[in-house]
C-alpha cells in the first residue's frame, strides 16, 4: 500500500519538480529545509508537550515530509541531481528527522523513557548498518522488517493517540518494546544482507537505491 501510495505521489508531484528544477531548486535544498523542519516541529511538540494536542503536529508533519521526499527522489531520479553531497545529506536528514519526532514521546507522563530512548538509538544503528555496506563495497542496505517509513508511521499513530487523549500510553509502550525487538532484526538483517551481497554481488541501480525507502 505504501509503495502504491508513493508511485501515485511521484505521478502528482512530477510537474511539482519540474517548476522546483526551472526555478534553481535542487535535491539537497528540499532534504535541508525537511531536516530542518522535521528538528523545528520536534522541539516545539517538546516544549509544548503538557498540552497534548500539540503531537498532532507530528502525524502531520509527517505526511508533508513525505511530500518532501517525493520531490526530492523525483529531482534526483528523474532530473539527474544525484550527487554524493546530497546522498551523504539525506542521510543526516533521515536520522535528523526521526530522532526529533520520537523524542518528545519521551516526556509523556507513564510513557517509558527508556523505551523510547532504546527504540530512537535502535533506528540510529539500524541506518547505520545500512551504511555498513558501501563500506565493505556493498549496497546501501535498507533491508526490513522495521524500515524507516514503517518507524515514521508507528510513532506519526502514537501521536494522533496522544493528541485524542483517548489512548492509553500501556498500549503505546508495549508497541514500542515490539519496534525495539523488530529493530534488532533489522540491524541483523542489514549486516548480514550486506555481507551476503558481497559474497553474490550484484548491480543495483543508483536511481532504484536512491528511491526504494
Amino acid at each position: 500500500m505504501l509503495t502504491t501510495l508513493k508511485t501515485w505521489l511521484l505521478k502528482i508531484l512530477h510537474p511539482v519538480a519540474k517548476v522546483l528544477f526551472d526555478d534553481g531548486v535542487r535535491a539537497i535544498h528540499v532534504t535541508s529545509c525537511a531536516g530542518l523542519i522535521s528538528a523545528a516541529v520536534g522541539m516545539l511538540v517538546a516544549a509544548f508537550a503538557a498540552y497534548p494536542p500539540i503531537f498532532l503536529l507530528i502525524p502531520i508533519w509527517m505526511l508533508i515530509r513525505m511530500l518532501f521526499n517525493a520531490v526530492e527522489t523525483l529531482l534526483v531520479t528523474e532530473f539527474g541531481q544525484h550527487s554524493r553531497f546530497g546522498t551523504c545529506a539525506r542521510e543526516l536528514s533521515r536520522v535528523v528527522a526521526e530522532t526529533a519526532l520520537f523524542l518528545p514521546f519521551a516526556v509523556i507522563p507513564k510513557v517509558s523513557l527508556l523505551l523510547v530512548l532504546t527504540v530512537t538509538l535502535l533506528a540510529i544503528f539500524s541506518e547505520f548498518a545500512g551504511l555498513l555496506g558501501p563500506l565493505i563495497k556493498a549496497s546501501r542496505r535498507r533491508d526490513g522488517p522495521l524500515k524507516s517509513h514503517v518507524r515514521m508511521l508507528c510513532f506519526g499513530l502514537f501521536g494522533v493517540g496522544i493528541a485524542s487523549e483517548r489512548v492509553l500510553t500501556a498500549p503505546i509502550n508495549i508497541i514500542m518494546a515490539v519496534m525495539a525487538i523488530l529493530l534488532l532484526v533489522t540491524i541483523v538483517r542489514r549486516i548480514r544482507g550486506a555481507v551476503a551481497e558481497v559474497t553474490n554481488p550484484a548491480t543495483t541501480p543508483i536511481a532504484k537505491v536512491y528511491a526504494q525507502d
